[in-house]
């Protein structure tokens, strides 16, 4: 049976919590999860060795908590930005926007979330069929209110979470041309997502 994270109610307890999570957060993504130790994190951290595990068992269930909080963050900024706004069309292109900006506000998201490809493959795979589930029931409504073809919505899921991945990695790395506007290159992904590439 998996050991729980034990979250923190005082004051310093949570401080202390947040000191090895924005820790690990920061050397997970400047030398990847194997490189780093429980060590360089309560180092980083300030606090003693022994301390850590106060709260998370092992270094794997540091980075899982880390890795589901980024995925409830990145929801939860998307939902929020997308409530404001009405019809399928303008919410992907929201969503789309939402979620590059995010890429860019924290860069570690990527390395972080990937990298979980490496470290446990399962814990890949159920962070993206978590994400596509729930992208499914909103593309499912869609359909029936009529502002969509009747398509298959998982796969189309995963296609516009592929162009959401991609197109963030081509701004977030500045590959190619014409990375500097956002909201133009928003605006061209959802024309070609509209209209298609073959005549």
């Amino acid at each position: 049976m998996e050991q729980e994270i034990k979250i923190p109610t005082t004051r310093n307890g949570k401080a202390t919590f947040n000191a090895i999570v924005e820790s690990a957060i920061d050397l997970f993504y400047k030398q990847g999860y194997h490189d780093t130790t429980i060590g360089n994190i309560t180092t980083q951290a300030g606090i003693g060795a022994g301390t850590f595990y106060l709260y998370f068992p092992n270094k794997l269930a540091l980075y899982k908590y880390i890795l589901m909080e980024l995925q409830h963050d990145i929801r939860r900024r998307i939902a929020e930005k997308v409530a404001s706004v009405h019809g399928r069309y303008e919410k992907e292109k929201v969503g789309i926007e939402t979620f590059i900006q995010y890429a860019l506000d924290y860069p570690y998201s990527y390395n972080i979330i990937w990298e979980s490809l490496y470290i446990d493959k399962k814990l890949f795979i159920d962070y993206y069929d978590g994400f596509a589930k729930r992208y499914e029931r909103g593309l499912k409504q869609s359909i029936i209110d009529g502002e969509m073809y009747d398509v298959d919505t998982e796969l189309v899921s995963y296609i516009l979470m592929g162009v959401a991945n991609f197109v963030g990695l081509k701004v977030l790395l500045n590959l190619g041309r014409d990375n500097d506007d956002l909201s133009s290159i928003v605006d061209n992904v959802m024309k070609i997502i509209r209209t298609g590439i073959f005549k």
